[in-house]
């Protein structure tokens, strides 16, 4: 069994920010943290060490006596910041973008996520390198003025190492290009087959994949700890007269770091193109903390050009409220989305209507006449509509066979296409 290492959390904000602490320590437990102490630190933040220095002197007597391995840092340090911070207390620090990387890093499965976390990881890095060899090079050229063939080799040291990490990243960026490709082209090929795109979302740890797994009964990976899913993972999901694909999407954090979104674009892109979003909401929260990760959830949507998509808000875990505090939530969370639907993904509670009001958020099927012929291509066709479509009625008559079916336009369309020798007509209500 793997031995936890010790950490104490120090965590800086100003007057106006949320207490995040608890979050903090949810993400030190789940990268496998023990905590044994926290700061929260309220005040304007300085250059120096990132808090004032009385602060930092505080802190470091509490180092002294308790001793903990790592001191874990929120929200994010200059690189300059970590190593004064670093030498002053004489532990190890790092900051929350450090600590998402390595959470990021245990889960990371497929061979996209794991390219994704090193080009994250590295870009990070980049500063971090840049300004730990030049303190390196300053520190052995203190005393005696350095002659021009030992600066020659400080820097020859510095730009080969920032070399390696450039080449990587181009390796990587090459990898992960080739990746998008091939998805965008399994994305064309499901628009062609007629596939609407739902995508589950919300923020880490509120039941996403929980919802996938009782809408699917796909086996995706799930777990009481944040960042579980790194990875897209599509299933088909039934719904009659219409082909959908329902994806479950990364966690969303609040100030999720750049390098993170950076490196996430090719799986957030699935709910940016999306043609409906579930926006899954942990119930459990209290009312402030359940709108500001909602807040969060829509902030990132603007980030990634997820605009103008519907959006059916999951109102998840009721099984753990009674009746007044859920519809106190509801009537909360209707400030921000317009459908709100209770339901418990772990008992599969009201999921019914959840599908339902996808439906309605999606554009309605129209009744179709169809006609196609006899033969294999007709029975094939037939056999295709009842996967793709509602069918109504078939009759077989002696020259062709006759369906009434409820259909999507993009089914529509691509029966126009794909059966040039059958006939289609739109069935208007008298």
């Amino acid at each position: 069994m793997m031995v936890e290492a010790t950490a104490l959390l120090v965590q800086r904000r100003t007057y106006q920010e949320p207490d995040l602490l608890s979050e903090f320590q949810a993400l030190a437990k789940t990268a496998k943290y023990d905590v044994i102490g926290q700061f929260d630190i309220v005040g304007t933040p300085s250059a120096k060490y990132g808090i004032r220095s009385g602060k930092a002197d505080e802190i470091r007597t509490w180092i002294e006596v308790n001793e903990p391995e790592f001191v874990l840092f929120s929200p994010y340090l200059s690189s300059g910041q970590v190593f004064r911070l670093m030498e002053f207390w004489e532990t190890e620090v790092r900051d929350r973008t450090q600590l998402i990387l390595e959470i990021f890093d245990k889960h990371a499965r497929s061979p996209q996520a794991r390219l994704q976390i090193e080009q994250a990881r590295l870009r990070y890095e980049l500063p971090f390198e840049r300004h730990q060899i030049r303190m390196r090079l300053q520190k052995e050229h203190t005393g005696d003025r350095p002659i021009a063939e030992q600066i020659g080799a400080g820097e020859d040291l510095l730009n080969l190492r920032l070399k390696e990490i450039r080449r990587r990243l181009a390796i990587i960026n090459e990898k992960l290009t080739k990746i998008t490709q091939e998805q965008l082209l399994k994305k064309k090929r499901r628009s062609n087959e007629g596939f609407i795109e739902i995508t589950i979302a919300g923020y880490t740890n509120a039941g996403k994949s929980t919802l996938h797994r009782a809408l699917t009964g796909s086996q995706v990976e799930i777990a009481d700890e944040l960042f579980t899913t790194l990875s897209t993972k599509a299933s088909e999901l039934e719904m009659p007269g219409r082909r959908v694909v329902i994806s479950d999407s990364v966690g969303f954090i609040s100030d999720l770091p750049n390098p993170l979104l950076q490196a996430f674009n090719t799986t957030l892109m699935e709910v940016s193109d999306a043609d409906v979003i579930i926006l899954v909401v942990d119930v459990s929260d209290t009312v402030e903390e359940m709108e500001r990760k909602v807040k969060s959830c829509l902030e990132t949507f603007n980030e990634i050009g997820a605009n103008g998509i519907p959006i059916i808000s999951a109102l998840n875990k009721i099984d753990l409220l009674n009746e007044d505090e859920i519809e106190n939530r509801q009537s909360a969370l209707h400030t921000f989305c317009e459908v709100v639907v209770p339901i418990s993904a772990h008992h599969s509670t009201n999921l019914d209507l959840l599908i339902t009001a996808v439906k309605d958020a999606l554009p309605q099927l129209q009744e179709y006449e169809i006609l196609l012929p006899y033969g294999h291509e007709g029975m094939s066709t037939l056999s295709w509509l009842y996967e793709a479509a509602d069918i109504v009625s078939v009759k077989y008559n002696s020259e062709n066979i006759e369906v009434v079916a409820n259909l999507s336009v993009e089914i529509a369309q691509k029966l126009a296409r794909e059966c040039p020798d059958g006939e289609l007509h739109r069935h208007i209500p008298q």
